[in-house]
């Protein structure tokens, strides 16, 4: 995983902080893959949080802390309401090859 221990941290304390302690963190993409270089950071993020409303302004909100605390990155997020009916092939593919982070 190319993340560095700060960088592990500071989504995890952010998600929490914005998304509450029952959401749940996976890094995917190729930051997982120790003998690839570069890329973004790709996030698939699984809350509770059902109002979409909500949802928009937490991941802007953790968006704007992140940046702050590991500097200009390209982030990517992946947000997955837990319960609902919806499933797509994206949120199957962050689970089944990512790091949960939390």
């Amino acid at each position: 995983m190319r993340l560095s221990p700060i960088q592990k941290q500071a989504i995890c304390e952010s998600a929490l902080r914005h998304f509450g302690k029952e959401a749940q963190i996976w890094l995917f993409g190729s930051r997982v893959d120790d003998t690839r270089k570069g890329g973004d950071i790709d996030l698939y993020i699984e809350t509770p949080t059902q109002n979409a409303e909500e949802l928009i302004t937490a991941k802007l909100q953790f968006l704007r802390e992140l940046h702050k605390k590991i500097g200009d990155q390209k982030i990517d997020i992946v947000l997955h309401r837990a319960g609902t009916p919806v499933d797509l092939p994206i949120y199957r593919i962050a689970k089944q090859t990512g790091v949960r982070l939390q």
